[in-house]
């Protein structure tokens, strides 16, 4: 009996152990087939990079960008935050989103924002599951992080009667990128006391940095386009008092020479040399419009133009506007209209002028630098 009873038991043992090999046996299987399942439905570069971007924003959001990124150990002068705290700020605050390189099926840049933070390059290997599934596994190749300049980098264009500072900090010329002159007054910043306009690079930055300006402790207005940060807006007008309010002298009508400059040209301003010694107090000797005035008086011969009279009401559709104030002795302004003029034959004609003067007050008067035309 008690051997029949052993039997019995083993039996049962054997039994119990079958069915836990065969669970176990199904339930590898059923792991198996899912996830092939799964790398199926993944096995295209589409879904792993949806997959990978999502793993990448965990990771950074959660102090852990170095998974993924290499990065510098040393940030900018400019803050006192890390690397590993300016992506979790910059991946939790944005979107994370990837473009396909146009020319490489396998390569990514994955963008927070409009920050382009990294270039994924994929590798790929054909698999088959089940005797039916085909499909391609991904994995990184490589990722190459977009931080040798930091994670931000501004570019700031100021001009030099400005100083600026980035995150309260003030910028010196240690960062600066190139120094410009103002257009329009390039043949005289050896005579005259002028700004300049800098660019400035200010590289390792973690986080969106605040840029701020100041003249003489007075808060100066910053644009921003992306990460491009711009201080050189002089202060412009079309109301002439208001824009003679901002420099030193203020008596002069910058009209006067415009329509000077027009009479000269078609030989109706009178006077010696057709009325060049009238010019020539608000020129500057040695400028290319000093040149160009002086040659039209006397090398040109400027009796080829047309015989005409000039029309009683001469300047008509007269516009005066945009002056734009560079300094306390320098401005520049728009001015336009038409000269109205009778030629021999009976003919009406009108000359267009429309031009932006540049002026500066240079020997006790105002002077005109350069001219560019702005078309009909």
């Amino acid at each position: 009996m008690a051997k029949k009873q052993k039997k019995k038991s083993l039996y049962k043992s054997s039994l119990l152990i079958f069915f836990l090999i065969l669970l176990i046996l199904s339930e590898a299987i059923l792991i198996y087939v899912t996830s092939s399942l799964k790398l199926y439905e993944n096995g295209n570069a589409d879904s792993y990079m949806k997959a990978l971007v999502t793993d990448i924003k965990k990771a950074c959001v959660n102090g852990r960008a170095n998974d993924y990124f290499k990065y510098p150990s040393k940030t900018s002068e400019f803050e006192n935050t890390s690397y590993k705290s300016g992506y979790a700020k910059l991946f939790k605050e944005n979107k994370i989103t990837y473009v396909e390189d146009k020319e490489d099926v396998n390569k990514y840049d994955v963008f927070a924002g409009k920050i382009r933070v990294a270039t994924v390059s994929l590798t790929s290997k054909k698999e088959n599951r089940l005797g039916l599934l085909n499909f391609n596994k991904y994995k990184i190749k490589k990722i190459d992080a977009y931080n040798s300049n930091g994670i931000f980098s501004v570019d700031i264009y100021a001009s030099d009667k400005y100083d600026i500072y980035v995150n309260d900090i003030k910028v010196t010329d240690d960062y600066l990128e190139e120094k410009v002159q103002i257009e329009g007054y390039s043949e005289i910043y050896e005579m005259v006391d002028l700004p300049y306009e800098k660019h400035f690079t200010i590289t390792g930055l973690t986080t969106k940095p605040k840029i701020t300006a100041k003249e003489n402790e007075n808060k100066i207005e910053v644009t921003s386009s992306g990460l491009e940060y711009n201080v050189t807006s002089y202060f412009t007008t079309d109301d002439k008092d208001k824009a003679f309010e901002k420099l030193a002298n203020k008596d002069y009508d910058p009209l006067e020479f415009a329509k000077n400059w027009s009479l000269f040209l078609t030989a109706d301003l009178g006077g010696p040399k057709y009325g060049l010694y009238k010019l020539t107090p608000n020129l500057i000797e040695g400028t290319s419009l000093y040149k160009r005035a002086y040659d039209w008086a006397t090398k040109v011969d400027i009796t080829f133009t047309s015989r005409h009279t000039l029309d009683k009401e001469t300047f008509t559709n007269i516009k005066v506007s945009n002056y734009k104030i560079y300094s306390d002795i320098a401005f520049s302004v728009d001015i336009s209209f038409e000269k109205n003029m009778t030629i021999a034959n009976g003919i009406k004609r009108a000359d267009k002028f429309n031009e932006t003067l540049y002026f500066v007050y240079y020997e006790g008067a105002y002077r005109v630098v350069s001219m560019q035309n702005n078309g009909d």
